[in-house]
């Protein structure tokens, strides 16, 4: 009895994280194929990322985020949460402008492009300027900011720094595809 309800316990909780997708190169194929407007798709991050720049006393204009006195230094920090809703501002050869901020602008965009992952499915994923998945900085509305993946434990925050933040779309996104497909009989040699 225990095992079962073990086992249904799991079924539910790996059904309920299904409903979205990484965005991968054959995916984001699938979609251009099916004359899927890429503005339309909903995405969203899959972990969280911290951006913070030093601001110097003169400088009182915040654009994003929050300013946070850090060891008497005024620091702006914006912070980009697990699963915050993005869209899609401009595609640049392979890379995807999405913006998580409102108004949507490209000046507050994070790039994300296709970088070699699991099993050699190539995954959207954050990159600076030249295409870098290797991140420390980044541009956004107009500053250099440092770059911090934030990962949650148990009621604390744990800051690291080596971000990895990839693009998800909702599974719902690939309902309305239509798929041609056909299957080869092969040949045999006379």
């Amino acid at each position: 009895m225990k095992k079962l309800a073990i086992l249904v316990f799991a079924t539910v909780l790996f059904s309920s994280c299904s409903e979205k997708a990484f965005l991968t190169g054959s995916i984001l194929a699938t979609v251009k194929e099916s004359n899927i407007p890429l503005n339309k798709i909903q995405f969203y991050n899959d972990n969280g990322l911290i951006l913070e720049r030093e601001m110097s006393s003169t400088d009182a204009n915040v654009k994003a985020g929050a300013l946070v006195f850090k060891n008497g230094k005024s620091i702006n920090r914006v912070s980009l949460e697990k699963q915050t809703p993005g869209a899609l501002l401009k595609e640049e050869g392979d890379k995807l402008y999405v913006s998580f901020d409102n108004p949507a602008k490209e000046s507050n965009s994070l790039i994300f492009a296709p970088i070699v992952g699991e099993r050699g499915e190539y995954f959207y994923q954050l990159v600076d300027e030249t295409g870098n998945s290797t991140i420390s900085r980044l541009n956004f509305e107009g500053s250099k900011y440092l770059v911090y993946n934030e990962k949650y434990e148990g009621l604390t925050k744990s800051v690291t720094k080596t971000p990895r933040v990839r693009l998800m779309i909702m599974k719902s996104s690939l309902s309305g595809l239509k798929v041609n497909s056909k299957r080869m009989k092969g040949n045999r040699v006379q």
